[in-house]
């Protein structure tokens, strides 16, 4: 067995480039036992790898190198455990945050491609829906600081004069589900079960009221409740230009 290992030696061992090794030395982390004065090589003791071993651990546990500084000037078996005990919450809040993104990109996926399939946006159709919730956001002025608006698909509601948001979470036939641990069904409301005239609306949302009136046009012999629901399937979120987004207008027939 060596007693010295070079930087190259030391570095090959544990995967560290060089520089990282040299680093870890300006920094006082991880230097060598001795420094040759007219080269400048650096020398580490073949012992000093159990160090170097403690260091990649706690940087693979997520450790940033001031924290693992400070371990492994003050390490002992409580404050060890301590530690150890504090990172596993710390994974364990961020393996969370994680899984709560994660379910808001699937949720996404699931709703963009179920209503895009067989998509035909000149369609206008009578559409039977069973009692679905959402979120109520308010006014678009609530909407940018809600978490609801980024984690699930937006809907627009507008009514007589009114426009205001929720956030679609609950419906078996578009797939979309609700984080249960955070959503409550105190904090949600209905969309009622019943027929829907639905049809689509392509482009800007600044004249989504033409779209509107084309249907009512084409339901004149029908009688609708006063709130239109509009859900933003393509939105800014996945499409630059406003002329490709894609929303699906719900009104019920009373």
């Amino acid at each position: 067995m060596k007693e010295y290992m070079t930087v190259c030696e030391i570095g090959e061992l544990f995967g560290l480039s060089v520089q990282a090794l040299h680093y870890y030395d300006s920094i006082n982390l991880f230097k060598p036992a001795f420094r040759d004065e007219r080269t400048g090589y650096r020398k580490y003791k073949f012992d000093q790898i159990y160090q170097l071993a403690s260091i990649q651990y706690l940087k693979k546990l997520g450790h940033s190198l001031d924290e693992i500084k400070d371990y492994l000037c003050t390490r002992n078996i409580n404050g060890t455990l301590d530690i150890l005990k504090e990172r596993s919450r710390n994974l364990h809040e961020q393996w969370h945050a994680m899984i709560l993104i994660d379910n808001a990109i699937q949720r996404k996926i699931s709703f963009i491609e179920r209503k895009l399939y067989n998509l035909n946006t000149d369609c206008i159709e009578l559409k039977w829906f069973p009692e679905r919730r959402y979120i109520p956001i308010g006014p678009e002025e609530a909407l940018y600081n809600r978490d609801s608006f980024y984690f699930y698909p937006t809907i627009a509601f507008y009514e007589e004069n009114l426009k205001y948001f929720g956030a679609f979470i609950d419906n078996a036939t578009d797939g979309i589900v609700a984080d249960d641990d955070i959503i409550k069904p105190e904090e949600t409301e209905v969309l009622p079960a019943g027929q829907y005239l639905v049809g689509y609306h392509v482009g800007s949302y600044e004249n989504i009221t033409r779209t509107f009136d084309s249907m009512y046009n084409a339901g004149s012999d029908l009688h609708f409740g006063k709130r239109i629901a509009a859900f933003n399937i393509i939105d800014q979120f996945v499409e630059t230009d406003p002329n490709n987004y894609i929303t699906e207008i719900q009104m019920m027939i009373m």
